[in-house]
């Protein structure tokens, strides 16, 4: 499975992203704080929310076209993601 992790992000990249500690080496992921290393990453993660932190952090880098190619992967998340996962989607 492919993660943040392969695209190298920076320490200012994961404070952005998952409020990193850098002093404990830790990041808040929804309501837990993990270790920041791909292993424990890979172990709380599934591949949809992989792609979704992949392409937040390709937005972050402005890097808009491969951010795209990303969220197409993963449509419903990123509906919700835009709607800030407050919206309740139905079937018209």
């Amino acid at each position: 499975m492919k993660t943040i992790f392969d695209y190298k992000p920076t320490q200012e990249e994961l404070k952005e992203l998952f409020s990193y500690n850098e002093t404990e080496r830790t990041m808040t992921y929804g309501f837990s704080i993990i270790p920041i290393d791909k292993h424990h990453y890979i172990s709380i993660v599934n591949a949809e929310e992989a792609l979704f932190d992949i392409a937040q952090l390709l937005e972050l880098r402005s890097d808009s076209v491969e951010a795209r190619k990303i969220w197409k992967q993963i449509p419903e998340i990123e509906k919700q993601y835009r709607a800030g996962f407050d919206n309740n989607i139905r079937p018209v």
